[in-house]
Parts: C-alpha cells; sequence; structure tokens
C-alpha cells in the first residue's frame, strides 16, 4: 500500500534532436529499457555508454545522487522503471515469491551496475506500456516488468546448490510466512527449523539466499515497514504499535525506528501530517 506512488515507471520519448536530463536518486534501483534503437548514456566529455536496442540497463547507487543525458540518433522509446530499495523489500516481504532474483546481487552492495537483452516477454510489455494511456493498465504494465526482468528463465535462480531442491526452497518460504504470521510473538530460528523440518544451518543460509537478508534483520526491516503503515493509519498510539510489533520496551521500538527512517515516530508522524 504504501509502495504504491513510491514505485514509477516513466515513458521517454527521445528525438534526435534533443538530450533529456535524466536524475539518479541514491538508494532508487533505476532500470532503463531501450526499444527498438539504441540510446546512449552521456555522463560527461568522453563518458558515454551506448544502450543497444532491445536491452536494459540497471543501476544502484547506495550513497550518492548523480545526473546524465539521453539521445538517440533516431526517434526512440525507453521505459524505466525507478523502484525505492526500501519497496522492493516491502514487496518481498508482503509475499511476491515470484520475484525470485539473484537478490544478493543488489541488496547488499553500495554500486550496482548491470546491462542485459530484453527476454521476449519484456520486449512485448514494453510494447504494450507504449501504446497504453490508461494510468491504471500502465500501473499494472510495472509489476509485470519488474516480474519479467528479475524471473529469466534462462538464468539460474539460485546460487546456493542447497537450493536447487524445490522442497527446501518451499520450506523456506514457509519459515518466511511463519516468522510474519504473528509480528507479536514471533518464533525463534530455532523454533522455525523444527517447524518447517530444517537445521538451523540450512535454514539460514538459505533464507538469506532467497530474501536477501538474514533472518532477523528482514523480521526488523518488515516490522519497521509494517509500523510506518501503522503509523500513517492514524489509528494507534506508539506504545500500542510497539506491543503490536512484539517490543516489551517503546524505548527500543522509538531507536530502531529512528536507526532506519532517521526520525523518531513522532517525528515522523508530525512531518507526515504536515507534508
Amino acid at each position: 500500500m504504501i509502495f504504491v506512488n513510491e514505485f514509477k515507471l516513466k515513458k521517454l520519448i527521445l528525438q534526435p534532436s534533443e538530450r533529456i536530463a535524466y536524475s539518479v536518486k541514491r538508494s532508487v534501483i533505476h532500470l532503463i529499457f531501450s526499444h527498438e534503437q539504441e540510446v546512449v548514456f552521456s555522463m560527461g566529455p568522453g563518458m558515454e555508454m551506448r544502450l543497444a536496442k532491445h536491452s536494459n540497463y540497471l543501476f544502484y547507487e547506495q550513497d550518492r545522487d548523480f545526473q546524465f543525458e539521453l539521445y538517440a540518433i533516431e526517434p526512440s522509446f525507453i521505459i524505466a522503471l525507478e523502484i525505492p530499495i526500501e519497496a522492493l523489500h516491502g514487496i518481498m516481504a508482503k509475499g511476491t515469491d515470484d520475484l525470485n532474483f539473484r537478490a544478493t546481487d543488489v541488496l547488499e552492495k553500495e554500486r550496482y551496475h548491470k546491462l542485459n537483452s530484453n527476454a521476449p516477454e519484456v520486449i512485448e510489455a514494453i510494447e504494450q506500456c507504449i501504446a497504453l494511456d490508461n494510468l491504471l493498465l500502465i500501473e499494472a504494465k510495472k509489476y509485470e516488468l519488474l516480474s519479467h526482468y528479475f524471473v529469466q528463465k534462462d538464468v539460474q535462480t539460485y546460487k546456493c546448490p542447497f537450493l536447487n531442491q524445490k522442497e527446501n526452497v518451499e520450506k523456506v518460504r514457509m519459515a518466511k510466512k511463519l516468522l510474519l504470521n504473528d509480528l507479536q510473538n514471533s518464533p525463534t530460528i530455532k523454533e522455525l527449523a523444527k517447524e518447517v523440518g530444517m537445521n538451523e544451518h540450512n535454514l539460514k543460509s538459505g533464507f538469506k539466499e532467497i530474501y536477501a537478508k538474514p533472518i532477523h534483520s528482514f523480521l526488523k526491516d518488515h516490522k519497521m515497514m509494517t509500523a510506518r503503515e501503522l503509523i500513517d493509519s492514524r489509528e494507534f498510539k506508539v506504545n500500542e504499535i510497539a506491543e503490536q510489533l512484539g517490543y516489551s520496551n517503546v524505548s527500543h521500538f522509538i531507536e530502531a525506528f529512528k536507526k532506519k527512517f532517521g526520525l523518531t515516530p513522532k517525528q515522523y508522524e508530525l512531518n507526515s501530517m504536515g507534508s
């Protein structure tokens, strides 16, 4: 719910006579798809990168903003997806297990850049995006594009050999569901391992491979994103939210929230009320 406005799809039209400025924001995954023409990324004099037709460029910078220019020799369409890293975490945390990409490649690095050719499904989705004017349909297409990009049939989804066994993957997914089922009384890793029938080592390594974070970090991040949703709802006091999320000490909850978002829950609430 809170990620809808943060996850954006942009349609850009490049004419041969113009250059378009493109801003890259820190902690946001930018994914640019070319269509039927080559696109040039200009970062400055003598610093250009060419994106072939029917290709894509994913880039992510954790600590800096920057800007470059886009241009093309012939008229060309570009589709750009922009999704904050926390929004992607949120999509994964809320059960969208179809996005089983090699998450550690992106989510655990300060800087990540990757060029790829568009899969046939991506090409088709891009053509549909270009043809669409209906905002609701375009909104749906951005999730379809994200899924097609990260779920490629010709690449190995998991790096960990242990996860090649479908049964083990399902056990890890079940562990995630159990972990998030009752945030007030979250199970321990030992309890999770026993419940899903895995040893603790395999559960921890498998969980990190699929969801890009250790179990404790994943749970903490999910609690903080849930806390933000609850604050946005204006239905609960800070101490009530802390209790719902399993914090016996309110100050520990406030400290965790501030570490995550840079504001205390109260400061966040006041800021969001004023915006």
